[in-house]
C-alpha cells in the first residue's frame, strides 16, 4: 500500500546526494574505462572502485553529524599505515555489500533504477552489478563532478583513477566539504525534482511518478492550508482527514479525492496492524506477568476493565452493535471523516496515539483501546468497500481490511467477552504461528508462542513494544524539500515556497 502511495523510495532514502553519487560512480568509471582502454571490465574492477567511493563517503559522514541516515557510518576503521594511510575496500572496514551498500537493496538501490525507481541507473543485461546511467541521472552525475573537481589535487589522486589507492582521515574530511548531502547545487536540485514530481501527472495512477506525484499534491494541498510550517505528522492527518491547522475542513480538488480515500485507507491499514500487534504484545505480558495461559483467563482479565461507554460505543453491547455504531454514515467516506472531525467516533490517529501511550506506561489497558481499533477498522471497510481495492491487500491470509471486516461482522451479536476471545485465538494468536512458520528460513526462529498441554507459552523473556510503521512520508517531504519543490525549517516542518 506504501509502494502505491509513495513508490520508488524508502524511509531510508533521505538525501538527494547519494543518488548523485551512484550514478557519478557508474558514469565515471564507465570514462575511465574509455581513457584507459578498458574494454572489458570485470565485476572485481566495478566493485573495487564504488567500494573506494562509497568508503570515502561512508567515512566523511561517519566524523560529521548528519541528520539523516547513510549506510556504512558504523563501520569500524581498519588499523592504518605507519604514515595514517586507510585501505578503502569493504573487506577491509568489515562492510557487508547487501546491507551497507548505497546500491544495496535496503538502501537507494531498487530508488536510483529505472523498473522500480526514480530512472537513474539502468542494469546492463548478463552483468550483474553493471549499470548504464540514464536520464536525469546523468544530469546529477555531470553536476557532482563539476563540484568534485573543484579540488584537482583530490579529484585526480583518489577519484580519477582504476589504479589501488589508499586515503587519510583529512583525505575523508576534504572530500566531504565537497559531497556532503546538505550542499545541494541547483543543477543536482532541478534534475531530482523533475524525476520525483510532475504536475502534468496529478490526479493519475498509471505511472509511478504519477502516483509520486499525487500524494505529494495531497500533502501540498494540506500545506496550503497551514498557516505555519508543519510537520510529517500533522501533514499526515491533514492529507487523511482533509483538516487544517486550526480544525476547519477544506474542500479537495477532484484529482485528488481518490488519493485522499487511499491514504485514510493506508492510515486505516495502520492503526489495523497497531491493534493487532498490540494485542499479541498484550497476550505475552499476560503470560509473564500474570502467568494466565488460556485464552478464556484472557478475555475474562479483558473484560473486566471494558467500559463501553469509555471506548466510545455509548450503550452497544456487543460487536454488531458496536460495528454499525461506528459506521453509521455508511456508504460515505466523506460522512466517516465528518464523524472524526466532528468528533462522534474516534479519530484513528488519536487512537493509534493513546495506545502507543498507554503501552509506553505499561497500562494493560491498551489492548481496550487496540481492541476499539479493529472494530473501527471494521466500521471504515464498510464505508470505503466501494472505493478502494486497498482493503483486499493481504488477503485473508494477511487479514485484509475486507477480511477483518468479514469475520468481525460474523460474530453476530455475541458478547465483548466472547468476541475478545476469539479475536485472540483466530486473529492474533494463530495468526502469528501462521506468519511466524511462513517466514521462517531454517535459521531465525520467529515465534514467540507456543502451545503446551499447560496452555500457552512464551519462548521470550519480554513482551513485545510495536510501533507504526513508517510509511515514507517524512521521506518524500525531506526530498521535496531538497528538490526546491517545497521549503523545510530546521525543525524539520514544511510549508509551500510561496507562503
Amino acid at each position: 500500500m506504501m509502494a502505491e502511495m509513495i513508490p520508488s523510495i524508502n524511509n531510508v532514502t533521505d538525501y538527494i546526494r547519494p543518488f548523485s553519487l551512484i550514478c557519478w560512480i557508474f558514469w565515471k568509471f564507465h570514462s575511465l574505462c574509455m581513457e584507459t582502454g578498458l574494454e572489458e571490465p570485470s565485476r572485481e574492477d566495478i566493485d573495487t572502485f564504488r567500494e573506494r567511493i562509497e568508503v570515502l563517503f561512508s567515512w566523511g559522514a561517519s566524523m560529521h553529524k548528519t541528520e539523516g541516515r547513510i549506510p556504512g557510518t558504523g563501520a569500524v576503521p581498519p588499523n592504518p599505515t605507519a604514515d595514517g594511510q586507510y585501505a578503502l575496500s569493504f573487506k577491509d572496514w568489515k562492510r557487508v555489500q547487501s546491507s551497507t551498500s548505497l546500491i544495496a537493496a535496503l538502501w537507494y538501490g531498487p530508488a536510483s533504477k529505472t523498473v522500480t525507481g526514480l530512472g537513474f541507473l539502468m542494469p546492463l543485461p548478463g552483468k550483474a552489478g553493471f549499470f548504464r546511467v540514464v536520464g536525469p541521472g546523468i544530469r546529477l552525475a555531470e553536476a557532482l563532478d563539476e563540484r568534485l573537481r573543484s579540488n584537482d589535487e583530490l579529484y585526480t589522486r583518489l577519484l580519477a583513477t582504476l589504479e589501488p589507492v589508499t586515503a587519510s582521515a583529512n583525505d575523508a574530511t576534504a572530500l566531504w566539504q565537497l559531497w556532503a548531502p546538505d550542499q545541494i547545487l541547483e543543477a543536482e536540485r532541478d534534475a531530482f525534482a523533475a524525476a520525483l514530481f510532475s504536475k502534468d501527472e496529478i490526479g493519475k495512477r498509471d505511472t509511478l511518478i504519477a502516483k509520486r506525484s499525487t500524494t505529494l499534491a495531497l500533502a501540498m494541498h494540506h500545506m496550503r492550508h497551514c498557516s505555519a510550517p508543519a510537520d510529517a505528522s500533522e501533514i499526515r492527518r491533514g492529507m487523511a482527514l482533509s483538516i487544517a491547522q486550526g480544525g476547519e475542513r477544506y474542500q479537495l480538488p477532484e484529482a485528488l479525492i481518490t488519493a485522499r480515500n487511499l491514504w485514510l485507507t493506508l492510515q486505516m491499514r495502520q492503526l489495523q496492524r497497531l491493534s493487532m500487534e498490540c494485542l499479541l504484545s498484550w497476550c505475552e505480558d499476560r503470560i509473564l506477568t500474570d502467568q494466565l495461559r488460556d485464552t478464556s483467563t484472557m478475555a475474562e482479565y479483558f473484560q473486566s476493565g471494558w467500559n463501553s461507554i469509555e471506548q466510545g460505543f455509548g450503550e452497544a453491547r456487543n460487536v454488531a452493535e458496536m460495528i454499525a455504531f461506528l459506521g453509521r454514515e455508511e456508504g460515505s467516506i466523506n460522512g466517516f471523516i465528518d464523524s472524526v472531525n466532528e468528533g462522534r467516533i474516534v479519530n484513528p490517529f488519536e487512537l493509534m496515539a493513546t495506545i502507543q501511550d498507554r503501552l509506553s506506561d505499561d497500562d494493560p489497558s491498551f489492548a481496550h483501546f487496540a481492541f476499539s481499533g479493529l472494530l473501527l477498522c471494521a466500521a471504515f471497510a464498510g464505508v470505503a468497500g466501494q472505493n478502494t481495492a486497498f482493503l483486499r491487500y493481504g488477503g485473508p491470509q494477511r487479514l485484509s481490511l475486507e477480511s477483518l471486516r468479514r469475520r468481525l461482522l460474523g460474530l453476530g451479536t455475541i458478547s465483548v467477552l466472547e468476541a475478545f476471545r476469539y479475536v485472540l485465538e483466530a486473529m492474533i494468536v494463530s495468526q502469528h504461528f501462521a506468519t511466524a512458520v511462513n517466514r521462517f528460513d531454517g535459521q531465525n526462529q520467529r515465534l514467540r508462542l507456543t502451545i503446551e498441554e499447560t496452555g500457552l507459552e512464551v519462548l521470550v523473556d519480554q513482551s513485545w513494544v510495536p510501533t507504526v510503521t513508517q510509511d515514507r512520508l517524512p521521506t518524500l517531504l525531506s526530498l521535496a524539500a531538497q528538490a526546491g519543490i517545497i521549503v523545510s525549517n530546521e525543525e524539520r516542518s514544511y510549508a509551500l515556497a510561496e507562503m
